[in-house]
């Protein structure tokens, strides 16, 4: 968790859409609308975008279903990790989200009386 600066109390806010964040196209633009100040979310929004893109590769016949299906697997382990608050990427192609930045969290809202530091 260090390694990507998701606090524990970002993990249980964000557990369920981090899992929602799998479940098609739908859940992903429902975490990403819903979710943006929550890092773990971020982080499960970008693991299940870069797998959907991949999954777009199923334009080659039977090289397609092997990746669609690869795709799928992947889905379920990131909705597993999404709704169980891991961070870890989705095997093979989960370091490329995070190594494009596809998405990052918003900015959080800084906590009343907090001092200025430029």
């Amino acid at each position: 968790m260090n390694e990507f600066n998701i606090s524990p109390k970002e993990i249980e806010e964000g557990r369920t859409l981090g899992g929602v964040a799998y479940i098609t196209w739908i859940g992903l633009l429902v975490a990403f609308i819903t979710g943006k100040e929550n890092r773990y979310v971020m982080y499960h929004v970008q693991q299940s975008l870069i797998t959907m893109l991949f999954a777009l590769l199923v334009i080659i016949p039977i090289l397609g279903w092997i990746i669609a299906l690869c795709c799928f697997v992947f889905l379920i382990i990131g909705l597993i990790n999404g709704f169980s608050g891991n961070v870890k990427p989705v095997p093979v192609i989960g370091t490329l989200g995070y190594k494009f930045n596809l998405v990052k969290p918003a900015a959080a809202p800084e906590a009343p009386g907090a001092p200025d530091v430029e």
